[in-house]
């Protein structure tokens, strides 16, 4: 069977703003999707409004519908562009929920749209555990105890019935909830309550408790022949009882018999063939290996942070292959990329020769009052990997990336005491693997540690050798043979050096006078098989080097690892635009990242990616290898934009003028003037009102929302744009800069001072000029602005189109009531245009 030539034009439904439960791997996988159509000659559409979508880039802008995702501005998209198809499987719950609606409403069959990837009747049962359940005993699948309940009184009787602990779940949810566990009635009634304004239906699940059990995840794809490809599984190191978003999770599974993965794979095809599902799927099975039984607790047939990891741990292209599946090709007829030899078919199960290690970053530094324990209820708002030969190297090396330690040093937990331990291995808090390997340290015995926490004893014996090598290391000061055995571990140069009382020049002198050198091995499905050259690399110290610099001109670009509150996605999309200006400029780029969930990590957009830690012994490994003629940081890392600078390399920073940070005069402002500044030229962008979410801003961390135009006049805005230009004739900045202003009393406007632009901001002024910012800031670093490029930027400072862009917070994931949120504690923003821009500025 070939491609379905019937589908012409994809509707594409975005994710919206990032939040708790999604990440960039939704606009990621969007990208890749939309370019595997525009190969095939599909015209794709895409909705959505989050400003920093790399995808929303990758359409023409006729085919770019920057509005809310809601099933009312679908359904006119539909009536009006007519599109044959509608993709939700990049939107997550969001754009399930809204095909739903579309389906129930009539929409999609009165014009003629079919839904890619999910079946009618089966997109009914996605995301309704009732549903779900129900085909699962119909299949003979062993499923959770369970009932549906529409009232309160409904869901006392059903706990009481099923018997405590019980897990809520929203049925048919609008915003991606959570499982809640309850130990008793008022944990229930706070559950439910917020369960039935999560859900669509007013509606939720009272399920059985499996706290405890093991949970596994597999990702598969499937086309429309029922063919089957299993691409990896997921092994959770914490057991069900947490998120699995919260918990560290490995790949491939470690510590399943044969036997188990087989049943569990054998039931993960065969639910995907009950459903008729095309595409990924990922499934969640909680496993009980005492008592050989497993249960199906989730099943997501849509891109997720899940087949995310899967797609990076293995480098098989997920959402590439989905692609052509979702048009109805077959696996067999799918080709993958040609650095595969014998044109090999996308039926291809991976194997691994590598274990990589996904630790989750918590916001709690930025939103203290959240409660910290880890349960059934997700709060970590990014993630890190670590890729290694062995689980100890995978571990240290992701667990030396959540930390963002400049000096590349892990935080200790010794101040701790033993009741404390106690307390945080039975209730889990965030870092909870510094927690497990402290009291290790302390001498708690595997079995009592096992028991305790239900985690595989499996994965504390590899802490416990970790703790090993580290005390054989502090034993021998300045031994080569310590820093073989350390550095093949994962122990960072900046760890050793901070062990022996050392520099980290010290450190690495050893390492090259005893030719303890990197290697670096590709991350791809055939285990060096049946590809070429890889693009995806990791650093480990054997024999073998798999590896070679790229080009005499390369670019290394460091990415900013996982998620944060503040910069969060803002930053995958500036770096993302960022690697494409390279590519225009005739660059060779190598990208070092380690967060999962990122699009510039995309084979599509760089020519090389290195996921190991951005810490300073491993960049400058990698600038050894590849002899870059630039290396961009980003303007968060000064201590690594120090050091570099020090050994004389080619450092730019990215924003730039990020290192003289803000000279501020007041202590708030209500307008902002944003500037695109040169050596030689002082380019006005954007006059916007500055805001809080809740309306005026008292201090410069209370500004998450600009909206543009400028509440100004004709005059204040000529006195704003003069002053501008004199005061950046004379304290001169370059990059993209805003100046910052009151207005008095008498309506005259009063300078609060200059600041680097935000990143939020470029990415609003990208979408508003239809100039691309980030772009024109990489052509300066690379000396390519002049004056014609200058005269020709169709700027109008006084244009009068409205738009607003407005931060997004986690508080409601985070179950805290709403309050004033900062830039710090933005997760994402929103973007509007027009009408619905000037009335979002007033709510």
């Amino acid at each position: 069977m070939s491609m379905d030539n019937a589908i012409q034009k994809v509707l594409i439904i975005g994710g919206g703003p990032t939040e708790i439960g999604h990440e960039t791997e939704l606009d990621a996988a969007c990208v890749q999707i939309i370019q595997a159509f525009k190969k095939m000659g599909v015209r794709p559409l895409l909705i959505d409004n989050n400003p920093f979508s790399a995808a929303l880039e990758s359409v023409q802008p006729t085919n770019m519908f920057i509005q809310t995702v809601t099933a009312e501005n679908v359904q006119r998209i539909i009536e009006k562009e007519q599109p044959d198809a509608i993709l939700p499987t990049v939107g997550g719950v969001l754009a399930i929920s809204v095909i739903q609606e579309l389906q129930e409403n009539g929409v999609l069959s009165d014009n003629g749209c079919q839904v890619l990837g999910i079946p009618g009747q089966s997109l009914m049962d996605v995301n309704n555990p009732e549903r779900i359940n129900a085909v699962l005993a119909h299949m003979g699948s062993p499923v959770i105890a369970s009932e549906t309940v529409g009232t309160l009184d409904e869901a006392v009787n059903v706990a009481a019935q099923i018997g405590y602990p019980v897990i809520v779940k929203p049925i048919a949810p609008k915003i991606d909830t959570n499982r809640i566990l309850c130990d008793n009635e008022a944990d229930l009634i706070g559950a439910v309550t917020r369960g039935f304004r999560w859900s669509r239906f007013k509606q939720c699940v009272i399920e059985q408790s499996i706290v405890g059990y093991k949970e596994i995840e597999l990702v598969t794809v499937r086309d429309v022949m029922g063919t089957q490809v299993l691409i990896a599984g997921l092994e959770n190191i914490d057991p069900i009882g947490t998120h699995s978003g919260d918990s560290m999770v490995v790949v491939p599974t470690l510590t399943l018999s044969n036997t188990e993965y087989e049943e569990l794979r054998d039931a993960a095809f065969a639910i995907n063939d009950q459903f008729g599902f095309t595409g990924v799927v990922h499934t969640h099975f909680a496993l009980h290996a005492n008592l050989d039984r497993y249960y199906v607790t989730k099943v997501t047939p849509y891109n997720d942070r899940g087949s995310s990891l899967a797609a990076y741990a293995t480098g098989y292209p997920i959402a590439y292959v989905a692609a052509n599946l979702y048009l109805n090709q077959k696996v067999t007829d799918v080709r993958l990329p040609d650095n595969y030899e014998f044109r090999q078919s996308a039926l291809l199960e991976p194997t691994l020769d590598h274990v990589i290690v996904r630790i989750p970053i918590w916001p709690f530094e930025d939103v203290p009052e959240a409660d910290q324990h880890l349960n059934t209820v997700m709060k970590s708002v990014g993630s890190t990997v670590g890729v290694g030969r062995s689980t100890e190297e995978a571990i240290l090396k992701a667990l030396r990336s959540s930390q963002f330690s400049p000096q590349d040093e892990l935080p200790s937990m010794s101040d701790l005491t033993d009741s404390q331990i106690i307390s945080r291995l039975i209730h889990p808090l965030s870092s909870r693997i510094l927690v497990l390997i402290e009291a290790l340290r302390r001498g708690y015995q595997v079995d009592e540690l096992t028991e305790l926490t239900k985690i595989d004893a499996f994965y504390f014996d590899k802490l416990k050798h970790i703790l090993e090598i580290e005390e054989d290391i502090k034993a021998a000061p300045l031994s080569a043979e310590q820093l073989k055995r350390g550095r093949y571990y994962g122990f960072g140069d900046g760890m050793i050096a901070r062990i022996w009382h050392t520099d980290i020049d010290t450190v690495r002198e050893i390492g090259k006078s005893n030719l303890i050198l990197p290697t670096y091995k590709g991350i791809e499905p055939s285990a060096g098989e049946l590809i070429q050259t890889p693009s995806s690399y990791y650093s480990t110290f054997e024999t073998e080097n798999e590896a070679t610099q790229l080009s005499d001109k390369t670019v290394l670009v460091l990415g900013r690892g996982g998620n944060q509150l503040g910069p969060n996605a803002s930053a995958d999309y500036f770096t993302t635009e960022m690697l494409k200006q390279l590519q225009r400029s005739g660059y060779r780029t190598v990208i070092m990242n380690t967060n999962p969930n990122a699009g510039s990590l995309s084979p599509l957009l760089t020519d090389k990616q290195i996921i190991d830690p951005v810490q300073l012994g491993d960049v400058l490994n990698v600038v050894a290898l590849e002899k870059p003629v630039l290396i961009f940081v980003p303007g968060n890392r000064h201590y690594l934009t120090r050091e570099l600078r020090k050994r004389e390399l080619p450092v730019a920073v990215l924003p730039p003028d990020q290192e003289k940070r803000s000279d501020l005069v007041s202590d708030h402002a209500e307008v902002g003037l944003d500037l695109f500044v040169t050596k030689e030229h002082i380019v006005p962008i954007l006059a916007s009102d500055l805001k809080s979410d809740q309306g005026m801003a008292t201090t410069f961390d209370q500004i998450t929302v600009t909206k543009t135009p400028a509440t100004l006049n004709d005059g204040q805005l000529d006195r704003i744009l003069n002053h501008a230009n004199n005061y950046l004739s004379v304290h001169h900045r370059t990059g993209v800069v805003q100046m910052l202003y009151t207005i008095d009393r008498n309506g005259e406007p009063k300078f609060a001072g200059i600041r680097p632009s935000r990143l939020t901001t470029i990415a609003f002024l990208n979408k508003v000029t239809g100039i691309n910012w980030v772009r024109m800031l990489v052509r300066q670093a690379l000396g390519e602005i002049d004056e014609s490029l200058i005269q020709k930027l169709p700027l109008d400072i006084r244009s009068d189109r409205a738009a607003l862009v407005r931060g997004t917070f986690p508080f409601k994931q985070l179950q805290l009531t709403e309050r004033l949120g900062l830039t710090t504690q933005e997760v994402g923003a929103s973007i509007t245009f027009g009408v619905d821009a000037a009335l979002s500025a007033d709510e």
